[in-house]
């Protein structure tokens, strides 16, 4: 028998293992799929919050025109992500919530999950993989951005993919063409990331520290002239910064790396108060952690530590702070624990257990010393994980418990708000409000918004010399920050109203809205149904003059009663379950 024989009778085998290999992949990242888009489907069609209505509207607009219209204005951020939503709806025959995320959010939350969840199995082992997954699959922060109408979901899988893809092309034994092939992968994903949030830039500057870390030292011992290079790139950036050239260009991205809306907090434990919260037993021995996983595993852990420790720390000393915001990063925080656990786990509960076998009383049988040792340590992790009220929440939001909050904020709901507003229509009263998505949704138009964090985004786009009742470039109404602006309003509109959330009517701001109305002689009344709020104003005078006067004042007047009773302006509504399920 020769030895070629013998190699093309070995080879079948191999074959079949590889295939079978590939086969029990495909089968777990099935599974792994199906178990996450089952969490992450709970709340799937339940009513929009605020937030989700900019791309809501826009997706309407898209499906039935082609344009990203809001009103006489257009919403153009992540108008990729708008698109997909539009697509939902078509997909499904509807414009309902349920077809707005399952598409553009909660199927890439679920790749997000399986997609680590293959990394981990790949670069660390079996155990650590389902570790991670189970962090994944009731993680809270990652159930809602995959119920969210944003492009939170799609950004974080779509850089975590990118971030995956060079660490492949960085460490893998792979052929130079693979290498360039990964880099090719992740280029155009990083560039769709950043289209999609700046927040990007973060994540690809811990990606290249992460590389200058582990292979700087060992680039700049083999090549000489890279020693060189850096130190003039450093006497080049010391030149630059001492000659005041970049002085103009390093202002304008601090101020975007550390703006906030009003009101301004400077909050830097933001994230640290979410972990402490969700996670006190992983995150104070979170530091201790990443050490044990570095000596378990080093290039992973490395990478799974850089990329979550440096944007953990930028994002809590940015201006802007939201959980979601740490979304594509905080699967790195769960691979670490996954492979400490993993690598140090089995030999920790092999001692626990042989503790619990000596301890429980000898004249018990072995099996029945084994079954209780077995026990108390899986009453023991279930205690652990009940204690980390990060699990609970995910719990209750897989199972759809939480209907009346998402990411914070509550989903508002104005079903009886043009029933409420008719009369005051009739009387061609003007329409101000404090939330401009929620009259275009329930009402289909308004005149002015009182909204002081949203012209603060205004203040930040178009200047700091930019004037009350400016036109919102995202649906064309006028905007204005304070209740002082609105006094040329209250003195050329004999008859108005100010629609809001139920709660509003007990601000601080209604009561200061209401004064300056009486001041003008106006007579004030009120009104409450279900979720919207109504405060009316009306004195003598004629409101045909409104237009006029308010021209005159040099402030747009859209004269939104005008369209509402003529039904050139029709509700932005879409289907959803009731909140109150």
């Amino acid at each position: 028998m020769t030895m070629s024989t013998l190699n093309e009778r070995k080879l079948p085998p191999r074959r079949i293992g590889l295939s079978s290999a590939w086969l029990v992949t495909a089968l777990s990242a099935a599974l792994v799929f199906a178990a996450a888009l089952l969490t992450r489907t709970g709340v799937l069609d339940l009513p929009p919050i605020y937030d989700e209505l900019y791309h809501l509207v826009p997706a309407m607009s898209w499906q039935t025109s082609g344009t990203l219209e809001v009103l006489d204005g257009s919403y153009e951020r992540g108008a990729i992500f708008t698109r997909l939503v539009a697509l939902g709806f078509a997909l499904a025959g509807e414009q309902s919530t349920a077809a707005a995320r399952l598409l553009p959010s909660a199927i890439p939350g679920a790749l997000l999950v399986t997609v680590m969840f293959l990394w981990v199995r790949h670069v660390a082992d079996r155990p650590a993989a389902w570790i991670t997954l189970f962090f994944l699959l009731f993680w809270p922060n990652g159930i809602e951005v995959s119920q969210y109408i944003r492009f939170y979901a799609l950004h974080g899988l779509v850089f975590l993919v990118a971030a995956l893809a060079l660490y492949g092309a960085a460490t893998a034994a792979i052929s130079t063409s693979a290498r360039i092939g990964f880099c090719a992968l992740a280029v155009p994903l990083l560039l769709l990331a950043l289209k999609l949030q700046l927040t990007t830039v973060i994540g690809i500057g811990a990606i290249g520290l992460w590389s200058a870390l582990v292979y700087g030292p060992g680039w700049l011992r083999r090549h000489r002239w890279l020693r060189w290079a850096l130190l003039a790139a450093a006497a080049g950036v010391v030149l630059i910064a001492a000659s005041g050239a970049a002085d103009e260009l390093l202002a304008k991205y601090w101020r975007i790396y550390r703006w906030e809306p009003w009101p301004v907090q400077r909050d830097t434990t933001f994230y640290h108060r979410d972990f402490r919260d969700n996670y006190p037993t992983f995150w104070p021995l979170f530091p201790i952690a990443a050490i044990a996983a570095l000596r378990a595993r080093f290039m992973p852990a490395s990478f799974a530590v850089t990329l979550f420790s440096v944007c953990f720390v930028l994002q809590s000393f940015g201006g802007l702070k939201n959980i979601r915001y740490l979304y594509p990063v905080m699967p790195f925080f769960f691979a670490t624990w996954g492979i400490v656990l993993s690598f140090y786990g089995g030999r920790a509960l092999r001692r626990l257990r042989g503790a619990l076998l000596e301890l429980f009383p000898h004249r018990w049988s072995v099996p029945l010393r084994t079954g209780a040792a077995v026990l108390a340590i899986a009453a023991s992790s279930l205690f652990v994980a009940g204690a980390n009220t990060g699990f609970s929440r995910g719990l209750k939001l897989a199972l759809g418990s939480e209907t009346q909050m998402l990411l914070g904020k509550r989903r508002w709901e104005w079903p009886d708000a043009r029933a409420q507003l008719q009369p005051w229509l009739e009387k061609r009263a003007v329409v101000v409000t404090t939330e401009e998505l929620l009259a275009v949704q329930w009402l289909g138009d308004y005149d002015f918004a009182l909204n002081r964090p949203r012209f603060s985004e205004m203040l930040f786009s178009l200047g700091p010399d930019t004037q009350p009742f400016v036109r919102d470039f995202r649906n064309g109404r006028p905007l204005a920050g304070m209740v002082s602006d609105f006094e040329p309003v209250l003195h050329c509109a004999p008859v108005g109203v100010l629609i809001s959330n139920a709660s509003f009517l007990s601000t601080g701001l209604a009561r200061e809205f209401a004064a300056m109305a009486r001041a003008q002689g106006a007579t004030i009344s009120t009104e409450q149904s279900g979720s919207s709020a109504l405060l009316a104003w009306e004195r003598a005078g004629d409101p045909s003059g409104t237009a006029g006067c308010l021209e005159d004042a040099g402030i747009f007047y859209p004269d939104a009663a005008a369209a509402l009773l003529s039904g050139t302006r029709q509700p932005q509504s879409v289907s959803s379950a009731n909140a109150e399920r």
